[in-house]
């Protein structure tokens, strides 16, 4: 592959990463979160708002995973440019 090629492939791929690092962020921070109850000692691993709570965070994760492979692949399409 040419240069201009693999510049093209690398922006594209660093495009539909920093989609999909949108969509995962968006998606976390969507809806309401369950009323959040008291418990002694901790909150059991099925309370509603634990496991809303854990599945924003996991969604956050993934989202920052995608941002971060975007950003790679900018910085070296941006080298091969050079």
């Amino acid at each position: 592959m040419d240069k201009k090629a693999w510049v093209a492939t690398l922006d594209s791929v660093a495009a539909i990463s920093a989609l999909a690092a949108a969509f995962f962020w968006f998606g976390s921070a969507w809806g309401e979160l369950p009323p959040m109850k008291m418990y002694w000692g901790g909150a059991p691993p099925d309370d509603a708002f634990f496991v809303a709570v854990k599945k924003s965070a996991q969604m956050n994760w993934i989202a920052a995973l995608f941002s971060g492979v975007s950003a790679l692949f900018i910085g070296i399409a941006s080298l091969i440019r050079r």
